[in-house]
């Protein structure tokens, strides 16, 4: 059964009984909302002056308190040509008593810095009715924006690289390497989205409409309305799921980021293959590998239902090529979860093991999929060679030549058709 408070259910529909609550007054209500949100909540006069703003607002334009805003407007943090829209926008509020959901908004600061924001606003009514204001609740969402026009710039990088790489094998190597990121980069953006889609800021513009309509006797409504009473418990509540949606957000960003990286970087070492075969060498542990490759083909483990076995006991750092080395092994794995694709009278497992063999350390990918013909075998790593009707033949020759640029050796082995495969990955040991 949902609790009193509870964001998730309608505020006029639950029945509280038993002890008399405490009195909240007005000011302690809105101190507490506002200093603990971190999403940036205002209010404004009829002539668009704060009256009032949350911490999260101050800090934003680096004022010292919530007081040094108080009487100015947004032609007094951001550039003219911003804070003459939301100007606009507010006498238009006012104007009809119509609210703004959830637009994205472009904000230019005086100091030419560039932020995004996902907005609210509605008309600030006092208890007869009147609108004496505007009060609005914006979550930035700058790091998402970003992130999009770095993904279109990596696209455009992308397209240039191809047509003047004049070999078609680099391409082709981008394209396949690049796709297979892809995967994760398009599920994080969706979650994203559909996060931000589903927001509970709506939850607070209707509480603070209700707090509205009450404004006048907001004491006796908090302490004798049964909607009043619960209004307390669910703004702490609301509090609690914004800041939990903030923390979300921000780690499919993180995601999203690292997706984006290892793009750039693919593009910088397919260049690399027109000009050397050199590699760049770092302290890495290859658990981090595994993992970040099990990450990058996120939505392809879940859309088949597989599952995962980890097996890297006590690997210990060594100097590898970071790039390089996770270019294979996401080749590998998405190449493995292909293989297991039409499997269906079986569970689909996938088994990803590593150990230091003296000299080498050994990466293994394994799968119990559809499995290799003898026949096939031989021809495996070769340009072009592809048993899929969709497949270009490029994804296991560009994971054998990054093998070769390392000084390590790829080779796959299957005892023949649904019997899977097993991929081994031997590099030299280095320690850093």
């Amino acid at each position: 059964m949902a609790q009193s408070g509870d964001p998730s259910r309608p505020l006029n529909t639950t029945e509280l009984k038993g002890r008399e609550p405490e009195r909240v007054s007005d000011g302690d209500l809105l101190r507490t909302l506002l200093s603990s949100s971190a999403d940036y909540i205002y209010f404004k006069d009829l002539h668009s002056r704060f009256i009032h703003a949350s911490s999260a607002m101050a800090t934003l334009f680096h004022c010292h308190s919530v007081d040094d805003l108080i009487g100015k407007t947004d032609h007094d943090f951001f550039a003219g040509e911003h804070a003459q829209q939301a100007l606009a926008d507010e006498q238009e509020i006012i104007r009809t008593g119509l609210p703004v959901v959830g637009r994205v908004e472009k904000e230019a600061h005086p100091d030419g810095r560039v932020t995004w924001a996902l907005s609210s606003k509605m008309p600030l009514r006092n208890s007869r009715g009147e609108t004496i204001g505007t009060f609005g609740i914006s979550k930035d969402i700058t790091a998402l924006k970003e992130t999009e026009e770095q993904l279109e710039k990596v696209h455009r990088q992308l397209v240039t690289v191809s047509r003047e790489a004049g070999m078609a094998e680099i391409a082709t190597n981008v394209l396949h390497n690049v796709g297979n990121v892809l995967n994760s980069v398009v599920v994080s953006t969706g979650l994203i989205g559909s996060r931000l889609r589903e927001s509970k800021t709506k939850g607070f513009v209707d509480a603070m409409r209700l707090m509205d309509e009450h404004r006048a006797d907001l004491g006796d409504f908090l302490s004798k309305d049964e909607r009043g009473k619960r209004l307390p418990d669910y703004l702490q509540k609301l509090v609690a799921i914004l800041t939990a949606e903030r923390t979300y957000l921000l780690e499919e960003l993180e995601s999203l980021n690292k997706g984006l990286d290892h793009i750039r970087d693919i593009v910088t070492t397919q260049q690399s293959y027109a000009r050397a075969p050199t590699s760049v060498l770092e302290p890495l542990l290859i658990s981090d590998l595994l993992e970040d490759a099990l990450r990058m083909n996120i939505g392809s483990l879940a859309r088949r239902d597989v599952s995962v076995v980890k097996h890297w006991p006590n690997v210990p750092e060594a100097l590898l090529d970071k790039h390089l080395l996770l270019q294979i092994i996401v080749n590998l794995v998405a190449n493995a979860l292909q293989a297991m694709e039409p499997v269906t009278d079986r569970p689909r497992r996938l088994t990803l093991h590593a150990e230091r063999l003296g000299t080498l350390i050994r990466v293994e990918v394994e799968d119990n999929g559809e499995g290799i013909t003898p026949e096939n075998l031989a021809r495996l790593f070769t340009h072009g060679f592809t048993t899929r009707k969709t497949g270009h033949g490029f994804g296991l020759h560009s994971c054998a030549l990054a093998a070769t640029a390392m000084g390590a050796t790829l080779r796959a082995h299957s005892d023949g058709p649904s019997r899977g495969a097993r991929f081994t990955l031997d590099l030299p040991y280095k320690a850093p």
